[in-house]
C-alpha cells in the first residue's frame, strides 16, 4: 500500500515539486511517450502567439536541486532559441495586446523566479550577449533580507539579487523586474488532514480552531502583501509594477481579484497550454528543469501550443473507502493511491456527493460526511502523479439550484480541484438545469474551473469544455446536421468494457480523450490497459519535495 504519510513542507523550493508536475508533464509528455501515446499534434499558432518559459537557479557548480540548471545548460538553449525562435519583452507582448504591433512568429518570453543572486551572476551577463530581453520575479521579503529561507540546497541557501543589483539590471532595458509577492512563496495547511498549498491560491485551515479563512480575511492578506511589495518596488526601483507572478503558479478568484486592484493586470502562472497577447491576464509558463537535454527542451517548445495531453480518465468512488475510522480511511486512500500510481491515468473523476446524498467536502448547504474530498484529490495529485482531478455530481443533486451553485463555489473555494462534471441520465431535461449560473458561481473562486457533462450531449454544448459520451452516442451525433459541436478536443469518449476495437477505432478517428467507467480501488487492468491509460512522462520526482 502507498503511504499518505504527511510530508514536511519546509524547504520552499524542493516543496514547489508537485506544485509543478502538471506543467513538467506537459513539457516533455510527449516526447516521453511519443511511443506509447497519439499525442494532439500541434496546430498552427494563431497570430500573437507565444510561449513564456520559467527558469529559477543557473548555476556554475551545480550544487542546487532539480530546478537548478547548469550555466552551459542555459548556453545551448540559448543557443537554441536564437536558432529557431524569436525572443520577445513583455513589452513586446503589452504592444501586442494594444494593437501597436505584431509579434513574430514563434515568439517566446523568457522568465524567471524568486530573486537569486545566480540571475546576476549567470543569466544576465548571457542576456547582454545574445540581446534577450527577460522578466525577473522576486520575491520582495527575500530581497529586503538578503537571504531566502530554507530554501532547500543541499548545501546552503542562496543568496539573493540586492536592489543595487536590480536597479542596474532594471536600466539596461533587458530586465523587467517583477513581483514574486511580498511573502507569499509558501505553504499553508489548506484541509483538516493537514495537507499543504499555495498561501495565495488556497483558502487557509485552522486546525487548532478547526475552522477555514473567511474570504475577507484571505482577500486582506494578499491585498496587504501586494501593496507591500509594489510600494517597495516603487521605492527602490522607481516602477511602477502591473506583472505578478504566482508562486508556484497557484492563485484563485479572490488573490487575482486583490492583485487587479494593485495594479496587476498581467498575471503569470505556471499552467499548460497556448498564451495569446490578446489575454495577458493569465500567462501560462512552461517550467524548465535540471533535466532537460536539449531534445526536452526543444519538445517543451514544439508543444506549448497544445492545450493538454490527450485525456485518460477513470472514476473514484470515495463511498469505496470511507470508513467509520479515520485510519481505516487512511488506508484505504492509501490502496487508491497505489492504484492510481500502478495504473497511470493522467485524470480522474471523483464522487463528491455519496450514494446517501452526503457532501464530502465543506459546504454551507449540504449535510457533510466528512470533509474529505480536499484530501483525497490533493494527495491524488500529489502522490499518484496523477495531473488533473475532476468533482462528479449527481443530476439529482442539482435539481436544488441555491444548493448546488453554493456547493460548486465552495468546492472552487475549498479543494485542489480542476474542473466538475454533472451526471446525468438519458431522461432528463437538461433545459431545467441552470448550468450557465452554476459554472459561474465555480468561477468566481477559480477562474480557470472547466466543466463537463455525462450522459447527454446538451443542445448548449459551447458552454462545456467536455462532454463524455459512449461510442454509440458519438456516431449519433456525428450523423446529426449540423453535428452537434462534435470535437475530438471537446469529446471524451467512454469506453464499454471490451474495450479494445473501439479504442483503437476511435484513436484512429482522432478522438484522443477517452473515460473508462470504473471504480480505481479495487480495480485490476490487464497489460493492454495499462498500456492505453498511462499517460505519465518519465521525470524526476523528489519524495522530500512533495507538499503533503
Amino acid at each position: 500500500m502507498m503511504s499518505v504519510r504527511d510530508v514536511s513542507f519546509p524547504k520552499l523550493m524542493l516543496k514547489s515539486a508537485r506544485f509543478f508536475i502538471s506543467s513538467l508533464m506537459l513539457c516533455v509528455g510527449a516526447f516521453a511517450h511519443a511511443q506509447a501515446v497519439n499525442s494532439p499534434t500541434p496546430l498552427a499558432p494563431e497570430t500573437n502567439s507565444f510561449v513564456a518559459l520559467c527558469y529559477h537557479d543557473v548555476n556554475n557548480s551545480f550544487i542546487g536541486n532539480s530546478f537548478s540548471i547548469r550555466t552551459k545548460d542555459l548556453v545551448d538553449q540559448f543557443e537554441y532559441l536564437k536558432a529557431h525562435y524569436n525572443v520577445v519583452s513583455l513589452q513586446d507582448i503589452i504592444d501586442a495586446n494594444q494593437g501597436r504591433k505584431i509579434l513574430p512568429p514563434k515568439a517566446v518570453l523568457i522568465t524567471v523566479d524568486d530573486g537569486l543572486d545566480s540571475f546576476y551572476e549567470n543569466v544576465f551577463p548571457l542576456l547582454k550577449k545574445y540581446h534577450f530581453p527577460a522578466v525577473f520575479a522576486v520575491v520582495v521579503k527575500w530581497t529586503e533580507d538578503g537571504a531566502a529561507p530554507d530554501y532547500g540546497f543541499k548545501d546552503t541557501n542562496p543568496r539573493m539579487t540586492n536592489w543595487k543589483q536590480l536597479k542596474e539590471m532594471q536600466k539596461s532595458g533587458l530586465v523587467q523586474v517583477a513581483s514574486h509577492t511580498y511573502d507569499l512563496h509558501q505553504g499553508q495547511v489548506f484541509n483538516p488532514q493537514g495537507n499543504q498549498a499555495a498561501a495565495a491560491g488556497f483558502i487557509k485551515y485552522d486546525p487548532t480552531t478547526k475552522t477555514y479563512q473567511s474570504e475577507e480575511e484571505f482577500a486582506s492578506r494578499v491585498q496587504a502583501d501586494l501593496k507591500k511589495s509594489n510600494e517597495l518596488l516603487k521605492k527602490h526601483l522607481g516602477i511602477d509594477n502591473t506583472v505578478i507572478v504566482w508562486p508556484y503558479g497557484k492563485s484563485n478568484g479572490l488573490s487575482r481579484k486583490a492583485a487587479e486592484d494593485a495594479g496587476m493586470k498581467i498575471q503569470m502562472t505556471l499552467s499548460p497550454g497556448p498564451n495569446n497577447a490578446r489575454d495577458i491576464s493569465h500567462i501560462g509558463r512552461g517550467l524548465v528543469v535540471a533535466s532537460m537535454e536539449i531534445p526536452q527542451f526543444a519538445a517543451v517548445l514544439e508543444h506549448a501550443f497544445v492545450d493538454q495531453l490527450p485525456m485518460r480518465m477513470i472514476r473514484v468512488d470515495l463511498d469505496s473507502i470511507w470508513k467509520k475510522t479515520e485510519s481505516e480511511t487512511e488506508q484505504g486512500l492509501g490502496d487508491l493511491l497505489e492504484a492510481g500510481y500502478s495504473l497511470g491515468p493522467n485524470s480522474v473523476l471523483i464522487q463528491a456527493i455519496s450514494d446517501s446524498g452526503d457532501a464530502y467536502f465543506k459546504n454551507s448547504k449540504i449535510k457533510m460526511r466528512g470533509d474529505y474530498f480536499s484530501r483525497a484529490a490533493h494527495t491524488l495529485k500529489n502522490r499518484a502523479m496523477i495531473d488533473y482531478t475532476y468533482a462528479r455530481l449527481p443530476q439529482s443533486f442539482l435539481k436544488n439550484t441555491e444548493a448546488a451553485t453554493d456547493a460548486i463555489r465552495d468546492l472552487a473555494k475549498y479543494t485542489d480541484i480542476d474542473g466538475v462534471f454533472f451526471e446525468v441520465s438519458a431522461k432528463d431535461n437538461l433545459a431545467e438545469i441552470p448550468f450557465g449560473s452554476l459554472m459561474a458561481a465555480g468561477r468566481s473562486l477559480s477562474p480557470r474551473l472547466k466543466f463537463g457533462i455525462i450522459g447527454q450531449q446538451p443542445a448548449n454544448i459551447d458552454l462545456f469544455d467536455f462532454v463524455i459520451l459512449t461510442p454509440q452516442q458519438l456516431e449519433k451525433a456525428k450523423t446529426q446536421v449540423p453535428t452537434s459541436g462534435v470535437s475530438p478536443a471537446k469529446d471524451i469518449i467512454a469506453l464499454p468494457k471490451d474495450y479494445k476495437s473501439d479504442a483503437s477505432h476511435l484513436m484512429a478517428q482522432g478522438y484522443l480523450n477517452l473515460y473508462y467507467d470504473v471504480n480505481l480501488k479495487g480495480f485490476e487492468p490487464d497489460a493492454d490497459f495499462k498500456t492505453l491509460f498511462s499517460i505519465r512522462p518519465t521525470i524526476p520526482h523528489h519524495n522530500k519535495g512533495e507538499a503533503k
